[in-house]
């Protein structure tokens, strides 16, 4: 969700969780911050806009089931790395939303599913934190 005026972004997190997935407070609490990425995109009418997205972990427990709890989420889905990465090829039918790739790439290097090695590995790292991406 979107970052209200007058409350922290921990606090905002734990609301968020309950909102969107039914996460009691006592397992929101959990979430960890890793840190942000950034992005612009373009308006229809032509103006560009800059959006920060600020990252949290969160270890839920296996049994644990999301609910849809506040209608902007439909429905959650358990998804292996291999399937959210089909998800993210650009052909896919069902596509990911678009910022979420940050968010996706920023967690798959965190936990060295890309590896420094990987062709172009500092520049994704400069471009996720300088708002180049579009």
């Amino acid at each position: 969700g979107g970052q209200p005026f007058g409350i922290s972004l921990n606090d905002n997190v734990i609301k968020e969780c309950e909102e969107e997935a039914g996460i009691p407070l006592t397992l929101a609490q959990r979430a960890k911050p890793v840190g942000a990425v950034s992005y612009e995109y373009s308006e229809t009418d032509g103006q560009v806009n800059r959006s920060v997205l600020f990252c949290y972990d969160i270890e839920l427990p296996p049994d644990f089931v999301p609910v849809a709890v506040d209608g902007e989420v439909d429905e959650f889905f358990l998804k292996s790395i291999s399937e959210v990465l089909e998800l993210m090829d650009p052909s896919c039918d069902d596509p990911i939303k678009p910022n979420c790739y940050l968010v996706i790439i920023d967690f798959l290097l965190r936990q060295g599913f890309i590896a420094p090695e990987s062709p172009g590995y500092l520049d994704v790292l400069k471009r996720l934190r300088s708002g180049q991406c579009v």
